[in-house]
Protein backbone atom coordinates (compact mmCIF):
# COMPACT_ATOMS: atom_id res chain seq x y z
CA UNK A 1 0.00 0.00 0.00
CA UNK A 2 1.85 3.23 -0.77
CA UNK A 3 0.00 6.82 0.70
CA UNK A 4 1.77 10.33 -0.71
CA UNK A 5 1.36 13.74 0.35
CA UNK A 6 1.78 16.52 -1.55
CA UNK A 7 0.82 20.71 -0.85
CA UNK A 8 -0.15 21.48 -4.36
CA UNK A 9 -0.52 24.95 -3.80
CA UNK A 10 -3.26 25.22 -5.71
CA UNK A 11 -4.82 22.21 -7.49
CA UNK A 12 -6.10 23.94 -10.60
CA UNK A 13 -2.97 25.63 -11.40
CA UNK A 14 -0.45 22.34 -10.84
CA UNK A 15 -3.18 19.92 -11.88
CA UNK A 16 -0.77 18.88 -15.06
CA UNK A 17 2.21 18.03 -12.53
CA UNK A 18 -0.27 16.06 -10.03
CA UNK A 19 -2.04 13.83 -12.64
CA UNK A 20 1.66 13.36 -14.39
CA UNK A 21 2.63 12.07 -10.80
CA UNK A 22 -0.04 9.93 -10.39
CA UNK A 23 0.21 8.34 -13.75
CA UNK A 24 3.85 7.52 -12.94
CA UNK A 25 3.68 6.46 -9.66
CA UNK A 26 -0.04 4.80 -9.41
CA UNK A 27 -0.16 5.38 -5.44
CA UNK A 28 -3.45 3.80 -3.75
CA UNK A 29 -4.02 7.06 -1.68
CA UNK A 30 -2.56 10.71 -2.77
CA UNK A 31 -3.48 13.55 -0.44
CA UNK A 32 -3.50 16.96 -1.22
CA UNK A 33 -3.19 20.20 0.73
CA UNK A 34 -3.77 23.64 -0.24
CA UNK A 35 -6.27 22.94 -3.01
CA UNK A 36 -6.69 26.85 -3.04
CA UNK A 37 -10.23 26.31 -4.79
CA UNK A 38 -14.13 26.02 -3.45
CA UNK A 39 -15.73 22.54 -4.15
CA UNK A 40 -17.98 23.85 -7.13
CA UNK A 41 -14.70 24.76 -8.69
CA UNK A 42 -12.82 21.21 -7.88
CA UNK A 43 -11.45 19.97 -11.15
CA UNK A 44 -13.37 16.67 -10.07
CA UNK A 45 -13.49 15.48 -13.76
CA UNK A 46 -9.95 15.55 -14.60
CA UNK A 47 -9.14 12.78 -11.96
CA UNK A 48 -12.62 10.84 -12.67
CA UNK A 49 -11.76 10.82 -15.92
CA UNK A 50 -8.06 8.82 -15.46
CA UNK A 51 -10.08 6.37 -13.19
CA UNK A 52 -9.27 7.73 -10.08
CA UNK A 53 -11.83 8.38 -6.68
CA UNK A 54 -11.30 12.08 -5.44
CA UNK A 55 -12.97 13.43 -2.07
CA UNK A 56 -12.32 16.87 -1.20
CA UNK A 57 -13.02 20.60 0.85
CA UNK A 58 -12.39 23.52 0.06
CA UNK A 59 -12.56 27.20 0.02
CA UNK A 60 -11.42 30.12 -2.00
CA UNK A 61 -8.16 31.37 -2.59
CA UNK A 62 -7.04 29.63 0.53
CA UNK A 63 -6.66 25.86 2.20
CA UNK A 64 -8.30 22.98 0.74
CA UNK A 65 -7.65 18.94 1.28
CA UNK A 66 -8.58 16.14 -1.17
CA UNK A 67 -7.70 12.63 -1.54
CA UNK A 68 -6.95 10.96 -4.41
CA UNK A 69 -7.49 7.11 -4.83
CA UNK A 70 -7.43 4.08 -6.84
CA UNK A 71 -10.62 2.59 -4.68
CA UNK A 72 -13.36 4.65 -3.15
CA UNK A 73 -12.92 5.45 0.43
CA UNK A 74 -15.41 2.90 2.70
CA UNK A 75 -16.06 6.54 4.68
CA UNK A 76 -15.10 10.08 4.34
CA UNK A 77 -15.12 13.04 6.47
CA UNK A 78 -13.93 16.61 7.24
CA UNK A 79 -12.92 18.49 9.73
CA UNK A 80 -12.65 17.87 13.68
CA UNK A 81 -16.46 17.93 14.46
CA UNK A 82 -16.27 19.73 17.62
CA UNK A 83 -18.23 22.31 17.76
CA UNK A 84 -15.76 24.89 14.97
CA UNK A 85 -18.90 25.62 12.84
CA UNK A 86 -17.11 23.45 10.42
CA UNK A 87 -14.05 25.78 10.08
CA UNK A 88 -11.68 22.75 9.70
CA UNK A 89 -13.17 21.03 7.66
CA UNK A 90 -11.05 22.39 4.50
CA UNK A 91 -8.30 21.08 6.67
CA UNK A 92 -8.60 17.84 7.57
CA UNK A 93 -9.83 15.27 5.70
CA UNK A 94 -10.15 11.82 6.97
CA UNK A 95 -10.62 8.60 4.87
CA UNK A 96 -11.39 4.62 5.47
CA UNK A 97 -9.45 2.30 3.14
CA UNK A 98 -10.67 -1.21 4.38
CA UNK A 99 -8.95 -1.07 7.69
CA UNK A 100 -6.77 1.69 6.87
CA UNK A 101 -7.55 5.21 8.12
CA UNK A 102 -5.61 8.24 6.03
CA UNK A 103 -5.84 11.29 7.81
CA UNK A 104 -5.05 14.57 5.54
CA UNK A 105 -4.15 18.00 7.25
CA UNK A 106 -3.51 21.41 5.92
CA UNK A 107 -1.96 22.80 9.84
CA UNK A 108 -2.33 26.84 9.77
CA UNK A 109 1.03 28.24 9.40
CA UNK A 110 1.25 31.00 11.78
CA UNK A 111 2.48 33.69 9.81
CA UNK A 112 4.86 35.39 13.18
CA UNK A 113 5.15 34.67 16.91
CA UNK A 114 3.49 36.92 17.89
CA UNK A 115 0.38 37.45 16.10
CA UNK A 116 -3.06 35.86 17.20
CA UNK A 117 -2.38 33.13 13.69
CA UNK A 118 0.10 31.78 16.02
CA UNK A 119 -2.14 31.68 18.89
CA UNK A 120 -4.51 29.81 16.32
CA UNK A 121 -1.69 27.45 15.27
CA UNK A 122 -0.88 25.74 18.49
CA UNK A 123 -5.10 26.04 19.79
CA UNK A 124 -5.24 24.13 16.11
CA UNK A 125 -2.39 21.83 17.00
CA UNK A 126 -4.24 21.11 20.49
CA UNK A 127 -7.27 20.42 18.89
CA UNK A 128 -6.03 17.83 16.42
CA UNK A 129 -4.84 16.08 19.29
CA UNK A 130 -7.85 15.62 21.06
CA UNK A 131 -9.52 14.55 17.96
CA UNK A 132 -7.33 11.68 17.55
CA UNK A 133 -7.55 10.85 21.07
CA UNK A 134 -11.52 10.90 20.91
CA UNK A 135 -11.60 9.13 17.17
CA UNK A 136 -8.89 6.18 17.45
CA UNK A 137 -6.73 4.09 20.00
CA UNK A 138 -2.89 4.22 18.53
CA UNK A 139 -2.10 0.52 19.93
CA UNK A 140 -5.15 -0.72 17.87
CA UNK A 141 -6.12 1.33 14.84
CA UNK A 142 -3.58 1.25 11.52
CA UNK A 143 -4.03 5.18 10.70
CA UNK A 144 -1.32 7.20 9.13
CA UNK A 145 -1.46 10.61 9.22
CA UNK A 146 -0.63 12.99 6.38
CA UNK A 147 0.14 16.24 5.21
CA UNK A 148 1.74 19.60 5.37
CA UNK A 149 2.19 19.96 9.32
CA UNK A 150 3.62 23.43 8.85
CA UNK A 151 6.46 22.03 11.77
CA UNK A 152 10.26 21.48 11.02
CA UNK A 153 10.82 19.47 14.45
CA UNK A 154 14.48 19.20 14.75
CA UNK A 155 17.50 21.08 13.63
CA UNK A 156 18.16 18.36 11.07
CA UNK A 157 14.59 19.50 9.22
CA UNK A 158 15.86 23.27 8.39
CA UNK A 159 19.05 24.26 6.25
CA UNK A 160 20.32 26.23 8.83
CA UNK A 161 18.95 25.78 12.59
CA UNK A 162 20.89 28.98 13.62
CA UNK A 163 19.48 31.16 11.29
CA UNK A 164 16.06 30.17 10.93
CA UNK A 165 15.20 29.72 14.97
CA UNK A 166 12.69 30.30 15.82
CA UNK A 167 10.51 30.48 13.57
CA UNK A 168 6.91 29.90 13.60
CA UNK A 169 7.09 26.45 11.99
CA UNK A 170 10.72 25.47 13.66
CA UNK A 171 10.66 26.37 17.41
CA UNK A 172 9.98 25.31 21.22
CA UNK A 173 6.65 25.46 20.80
CA UNK A 174 6.07 23.34 17.27
CA UNK A 175 8.75 21.09 18.65
CA UNK A 176 7.06 20.52 21.87
CA UNK A 177 3.54 20.53 19.86
CA UNK A 178 4.98 17.68 17.24
CA UNK A 179 6.96 15.38 20.30
CA UNK A 180 3.20 15.58 21.96
CA UNK A 181 1.38 14.38 18.45
CA UNK A 182 4.16 11.36 18.42
CA UNK A 183 3.62 10.76 22.07
CA UNK A 184 0.04 9.82 21.33
CA UNK A 185 1.21 7.08 19.83
CA UNK A 186 2.30 7.85 16.32
CA UNK A 187 5.57 6.77 14.63
CA UNK A 188 7.79 9.38 12.09
CA UNK A 189 7.76 6.88 9.05
CA UNK A 190 10.02 9.30 6.74
CA UNK A 191 12.49 9.79 9.67
CA UNK A 192 12.31 5.75 10.33
CA UNK A 193 13.77 5.18 6.63
CA UNK A 194 15.37 8.78 6.18
CA UNK A 195 17.73 9.65 9.17
CA UNK A 196 20.12 12.70 8.95
CA UNK A 197 20.19 16.13 7.39
CA UNK A 198 19.50 16.93 3.90
CA UNK A 199 15.53 15.68 3.87
CA UNK A 200 13.42 18.47 2.54
CA UNK A 201 9.93 19.17 1.32
CA UNK A 202 9.74 22.66 0.76
CA UNK A 203 11.65 24.81 -0.49
CA UNK A 204 10.22 28.66 -0.61
CA UNK A 205 9.47 30.40 -3.57
CA UNK A 206 10.86 33.77 -1.68
CA UNK A 207 14.31 32.91 -1.26
CA UNK A 208 16.17 33.03 -4.82
CA UNK A 209 17.13 29.98 -5.83
CA UNK A 210 16.60 28.37 -2.35
CA UNK A 211 16.32 24.31 -4.66
CA UNK A 212 19.47 25.16 -6.32
CA UNK A 213 20.83 25.80 -2.91
CA UNK A 214 19.02 23.08 -1.36
CA UNK A 215 17.56 25.46 1.38
CA UNK A 216 14.73 23.41 2.53
CA UNK A 217 12.50 22.69 5.19
CA UNK A 218 11.02 19.50 6.25
CA UNK A 219 7.25 20.22 7.25
CA UNK A 220 5.49 17.98 5.29
CA UNK A 221 4.95 14.21 7.26
CA UNK A 222 3.90 11.02 6.96
CA UNK A 223 3.15 9.71 10.67
CA UNK A 224 1.70 5.95 11.67
CA UNK A 225 0.14 4.47 14.73
CA UNK A 226 1.98 1.51 15.85
CA UNK A 227 -0.17 -1.72 14.08
CA UNK A 228 0.21 0.54 10.32
CA UNK A 229 4.13 1.39 11.33
CA UNK A 230 4.74 -1.82 11.98
CA UNK A 231 4.19 -2.20 8.03
CA UNK A 232 6.14 0.25 6.95
CA UNK A 233 8.31 -0.76 4.31
CA UNK A 234 10.01 2.43 2.67
CA UNK A 235 9.52 6.14 2.46
CA UNK A 236 10.80 8.37 0.03
CA UNK A 237 11.37 12.35 -0.77
CA UNK A 238 10.42 12.72 -4.38
CA UNK A 239 12.24 16.33 -5.56
CA UNK A 240 11.07 15.93 -9.38
CA UNK A 241 7.44 17.97 -9.09
CA UNK A 242 9.22 20.53 -7.62
CA UNK A 243 11.76 21.32 -9.91
CA UNK A 244 9.04 21.18 -13.04
CA UNK A 245 7.81 24.39 -14.60
CA UNK A 246 5.48 26.11 -12.12
CA UNK A 247 5.86 24.18 -9.49
CA UNK A 248 4.64 23.96 -5.94
CA UNK A 249 7.08 25.40 -3.39
CA UNK A 250 6.53 21.69 -1.67
CA UNK A 251 6.68 17.90 -3.20
CA UNK A 252 5.88 15.13 -2.66
CA UNK A 253 6.43 12.63 0.09
CA UNK A 254 5.80 8.86 -0.09
CA UNK A 255 5.71 5.79 2.41
CA UNK A 256 4.66 1.91 1.19
CA UNK A 257 3.30 -0.48 3.19
CA UNK A 258 3.42 -4.27 3.03
CA UNK A 259 -0.25 -5.36 2.77
CA UNK A 260 -1.31 -7.37 6.14
CA UNK A 261 -2.08 -10.25 4.85
CA UNK A 262 1.02 -10.33 2.13
CA UNK A 263 4.61 -10.76 2.63
CA UNK A 264 6.03 -9.94 -0.90
CA UNK A 265 7.47 -6.81 -1.63
CA UNK A 266 6.22 -6.61 -5.27
CA UNK A 267 3.87 -3.73 -5.37
CA UNK A 268 6.07 -1.78 -3.45
CA UNK A 269 9.26 -1.81 -5.67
Amino acid sequence: MRIATFNCNSVRVRLPIVLDWLRANRPDALALQETRVPDSGFPEAAFRDEGWQVAFRGEKRQNGVALVSRAAPDEVSFGMDDGDGGVSASRLACARYGRTWVVNTYVPQGQTLDSPAFAFKRQWLGRVRAWFARRFDPARDEVAWVGDLNIAPDPADVHSHQRIWPHVCHCQEMTGAFRNLLGWGLVDIVRRFLPGAGVYTFWDYRQAGSLAKDQGWRIDHILATAPLAARAESARVDRAPRALERPSDHTVVVACFREARKHNLETCL
